[in-house]
């Protein structure tokens, strides 16, 4: 008897151990086996203890006459064993709800590589568990993102995934162990095939319309122009450009003066498209278009209820060109009480909506423009010397279209470009003669009124591919008609409009004497007078 059995037996390696070795035997059950020599294993129990007896006979002279008992107390062995057992049925029935989940399931380590996944979720990709377990889930699934989750631990619920050209919903939730990250169970909702193509095509049709509705609102609140549109051959003109290129990549405020009609808001259109704002809002608003009483609402929103009218809570200007541009034109046009206000936008960058309790933070760049002295205004008291610092950061001013006439014929030949498209006629130009009209006149209305003189001239042209001189009107003409320059067409047309007048007022507008006067009958006047559009 060793000492491990003397501590089993009797507790201790005392003296009583070998007489206790025979009770402690018998009990375990296997007396009867010692003493025929027969071989044995058996597990006994004995109190809160188990064991594992094992009889081992030992011959000599071929009979046995002695036998080994190997005696291991395993109460702890069984106990994990039994705790095995537990764990191995838990394992298979998660790994069977796993497998038999009807939603796509996916586990994954913390390092993003694949642990399990159901069958409906292979099934769905066409792939076995030797095509996937162990595989990093980017391999396996498009557009995942169960491995970053895996690093930030931060779970992400009902994302829309798109997996083989399928919108799907996909939940991903991280799990620990004995408090780490230890990997992440991702989820993947769809139902049969056909049922996820009639979801699919659902979402693909919102989507479609949502795009539209924002392209709707993008066109609606976009800059349209750039600096490519801006037509010169002036070196004034293009040394502009070139700062407005460079003042366009810093967020600071810009003032654009110039007469009306020498194009600010163009140039505030291409500041906002060369800026890196230009993916977000351009808002514009014309100052004096609005009047006072509602200028404060248009700019700054109000809440609902807060006067007669307001049914709705409404955004601002302001608000809706947040991280944008808001293009003020006509800004000296501005009451002093809304200036203040424009002053603390600038300042404190917040607005506050009519009837509210808090201002809301808004980054708002501001180009502000207009055809006033705000200098002299300033003098004057009717403009806010602290709004106009704010204002001119940067200062842009546009020269008139009579300090760059080179620039007439070019802005010319592009607006009849622009028709050509519009009506699908071929208009070559503008003659020589009709071209030394446009130089010489003073354009007070700068481009604005050019391109109107244009477009009328493109209009009443009767098949010629040039516009000439008696396209244009009298006033860029000096007001007179100078026989030499129209045709014999033009003259006697003139002239029969004139007489035609004339004998009107005589008879007091009476068509029938008129027409009796003229030795023509009252139907033939009448064409003459649709003809000339004076009826």
């Amino acid at each position: 008897m060793n000492t491990s059995a003397h501590y089993l037996i009797s507790g201790s390696a005392g003296y009583n151990s070998h007489e206790k070795a025979g009770d402690f035997l018998s009990k375990l059950g296997v007396d009867h086996a010692i003493a025929e020599g027969e071989e044995k294993s058996a597990t006994a129990l004995l109190g809160d203890l188990t064991y594992q007896v094992t009889v081992i006979p030992m011959a000599s002279k071929g009979h046995p006459d002695r036998v080994v008992v190997l005696v291991e107390d395993v109460s702890q062995a069984g106990e994990l064993s039994r705790q095995f057992e537990a764990c191995q049925r838990e394992t298979s029935l998660l790994k069977y709800i796993l497998e038999t989940a009807y939603d796509g399931l996916v586990v994954t380590d913390s390092n993003g590589r694949i642990t399990m996944m159901s069958n409906a979720y292979k099934g769905f990709l066409g792939v076995t568990d030797q095509d996937v377990v162990g595989k990093h889930i980017t391999d396996v699934v498009e557009n995942t993102r169960l491995h970053i989750v895996a690093k930030t631990g931060v779970a992400e619920i009902n994302d829309i995934q798109r997996i083989q050209g399928n919108h799907m919903v996909a939940s991903r939730i991280p799990y620990t162990v004995d408090g780490k990250l230890a990997g992440v169970v991702g989820k993947v909702i769809f139902q049969d095939v056909d049922e996820l193509g009639e979801i699919n095509k659902k979402l693909e049709t919102m989507e479609k319309e949502l795009n539209r509705y924002r392209n709707e609102i993008s066109k609606l609140h976009q800059a349209r122009y750039c600096m490519d549109v801006i037509f010169t051959r002036n070196a004034r003109m293009e040394a502009l450009k070139n700062h407005a290129r460079v003042i366009a990549q810093s967020d600071s405020n810009v003032l654009v003066l110039g007469e009306s009609g020498t194009g600010k808001e163009l140039f505030a259109h291409a500041i906002h498209q060369e800026s890196t704002r230009s993916f977000q809002p351009f808002i514009r608003v014309n100052c004096a278009a609005i009047p006072e009483n509602l200028l404060e609402s248009e700019l700054f929103g109000h809440e609902k209820g807060a006067f007669t009218g307001a049914s709705s809570t409404k955004l601002g200007k302001f608000e809706l060109a947040n991280n944008g541009t808001i293009f003020l034109d006509e800004i000296g046009d501005m009451p002093l009480q809304m200036q203040a206000k424009i002053l603390r936008v600038l300042q404190e960058g917040e607005v506050e909506h009519i009837g509210a309790s808090r201002p809301k933070r808004v980054d708002v760049r501001v180009i502000a423009a207009t055809n006033k002295n705000l200098s002299e205004m300033v003098e004057k008291k009717t403009f806010r010397e602290d709004l106009l610092y704010r204002l001119n950061v940067f200062t842009l001013t546009i020269p008139p279209l009579k300090r760059r006439r080179e620039d007439i014929e070019l802005i010319a030949g592009h607006a009849i470009c622009a028709l050509n498209r519009k009506m699908k006629r071929g208009v070559k130009g503008v003659s020589p003669k009709a071209s030394c009209l446009l130089q010489a006149y003073s354009w007070p209305g700068n481009i604005r009124e050019l391109k109107n003189v244009v477009e009328r001239a493109y209009h009443i042209m009767e098949g010629e591919e040039l516009i000439q001189p008696w396209h244009l009107p009298h006033v860029l003409r000096g007001g007179n008609l100078n026989a030499s320059q129209e045709p014999l067409k033009y003259i006697l047309e003139n002239m029969e409009r004139k007489v035609i007048t004339e004998r009107l007022i005589l008879h007091s507008g009476n068509k029938t004497k008129t027409a009796a006067d003229l030795g023509i009958s009252r139907v033939a006047l009448h064409k003459k007078l649709e003809k000339y559009s004076m009826k």
